[in-house]
């Protein structure tokens, strides 16, 4: 791996626009994949990003539509939402060489296979990504809370050297960077937390100081970290037995106005991720003859919204 990294951010919207910016800052080749009034802006007056973790800069970053443009990179970030995956797989092809690394920073728990089926597992590692940002205005990337972590492993476990290497140069950049030595379990993990925060902040339309003021919420909160708890485990996910008291114990001590992003999108009147969040987890719930009431509700609450 070089000093100096070619990376293209599939997705530079708030997930995106963080940690590719923070790797633009440190002197990375970065272009952000955007569109539409985002694009349009960044081109135009470059990339401004406001966070709480790294404070407030503006980039002056490539930044296009077209992937076919860019060549082959060193490290693809993909942070597409996670209903535009199949687009942004099929278009993300002119992108991927023969020792380019993919890591996801999606909140589901399929695009690593999705990914490793369309351009073979060695390109792929897997990533647990944890922060709360949004594009709040074209051309304008905020963080205002979640810790920015970044956990980086290989799929079939344990670590290597281009992880190693990669966490490093992340680290040097800013970002909360780790290795995970199991990072099947700490995508799972992810997962769990962000059904939660993401189902319950959209389906109540409040942030989680809201929710956890009111024993009703909190309850409906842990039973739906329970329920995904409990799918892990029947994929054989090694999902400690204490998982979901110890999230949501974790969440409570977050910042108050946190509100996850499928909230984020559901208040703005956005597409959101349903069915790749609780959907799933009731779709998987269903095959492993699991009972998911919780995550039923949430999904049912949403499904009229999923377009937005």
């Amino acid at each position: 791996m070089s000093s100096k990294l070619s990376v293209a951010v599939v997705g530079a919207g708030g997930t995106g626009g963080y940690y590719g910016g923070a790797l633009a800052k440190a002197g990375h080749e970065v272009t952000m994949i955007a569109r539409g009034p985002h694009l349009a802006a960044i081109n135009a007056n470059g990339l401004q990003v406001n966070t709480v973790l790294m404070g407030d800069y503006h980039l002056d970053v490539a930044a296009t539509d077209d992937m076919g443009s860019i060549g082959s990179v060193d490290l693809v970030i993909f942070a597409v939402k996670s209903n535009g995956t199949d687009a942004a797989i099929t278009a993300m092809a002119p992108l991927v060489g023969k020792g380019t690394m993919i890591i996801s920073t999606q909140n589901g728990i399929d695009s690593e296979r999705l990914l490793a089926e369309a351009f073979g597992p060695d390109h792929i590692l897997g990533c647990a990504a944890t922060v709360s940002a949004k594009i709040s205005a074209p051309g304008v990337v905020t963080q205002a809370g979640g810790p920015g972590t970044l956990e980086i492993g290989e799929m079939a476990g344990d670590t290597s050297e281009r992880v190693e290497e990669l966490v490093a140069t992340c680290s040097d950049a800013g970002i909360a960077a780790s290795t995970h030595e199991n990072i099947e379990l700490g995508i799972w993990q992810k997962f769990t937390f962000i059904c939660a925060l993401s189902g319950m902040t959209a389906m109540t339309r409040k942030p989680i100081g809201d929710i956890f003021a009111q024993e009703t919420t909190t309850a409906m909160y842990l039973l739906v970290l329970e329920e995904v708890a409990a799918i892990a485990r029947a994929e054989g996910i090694a999902m400690p037995e204490n998982a979901a008291s110890n999230i949501l114990k974790t969440t409570q001590a977050r910042e108050p106005f946190t509100i996850g992003s499928m909230g984020h999108d559901v208040i703005a009147g956005n597409a959101i991720e349903i069915g790749l969040l609780n959907g799933r987890v009731v779709e998987l719930g269903a095959q492993h003859g699991i009972a998911t009431p919780a995550n039923f509700a949430v999904t049912a609450a949403l499904m009229p919204s999923e377009n937005g």
